[in-house]
């Protein structure tokens, strides 16, 4: 059994931290300040996405090493972690697509287009939260 560092529990906690911060519902923001609370939830968000993807590699090794320290007999363990690495690839890969076409909002982040910047801000919020419910069943697999 692999012993967890500190580092890592630590790394750990503070991704489960920033997944729950990005899930937050963002339709009440959006109703209620206009321009300047949709330029702070897509702020809020792309932070969110930043500390995502960066903690995203890491991710594949933590699942790199319970795969070398899994019994090669636990193949339907390792099918539902492929299929929880999956996702969590794909969403952080759509996260990364819209923060990079920033479809509502300038380069410095300000609103340009109210309807795409609400669009933007739904699809991103949606894939950081994938993303976060997929570490998050990852990490029940390789932290177990």
């Amino acid at each position: 059994m692999l012993k967890k560092s500190v580092f890592a529990k630590a790394t750990v906690f503070a991704v489960l931290i920033a997944l729950v911060v990005a899930s937050f519902p963002t339709s009440s923001v959006m109703a209620k300040k206009g321009k300047e609370g949709l330029e702070s939830k897509w702020s809020q968000l792309v932070d969110n996405y930043t500390r995502q993807s960066s903690h995203h590699n890491s991710m594949h090794k933590w699942v790199d090493r319970w795969q070398t320290a899994q019994r090669k007999d636990s193949f339907s363990d390792r099918d539902s972690v492929q299929k929880h690495l999956t996702i969590c690839n794909s969403a952080i890969l759509a996260a990364g697509n819209i923060v990079f076409k920033h479809a509502g909002f300038d380069a410095k982040g300000k609103v340009i287009d109210r309807g795409a910047a609400i669009k933007s801000i739904k699809d991103l919020s949606y894939y950081l939260r994938q993303h976060a419910g997929s570490l998050k069943n990852l990490d029940a697999y390789v932290n177990s």
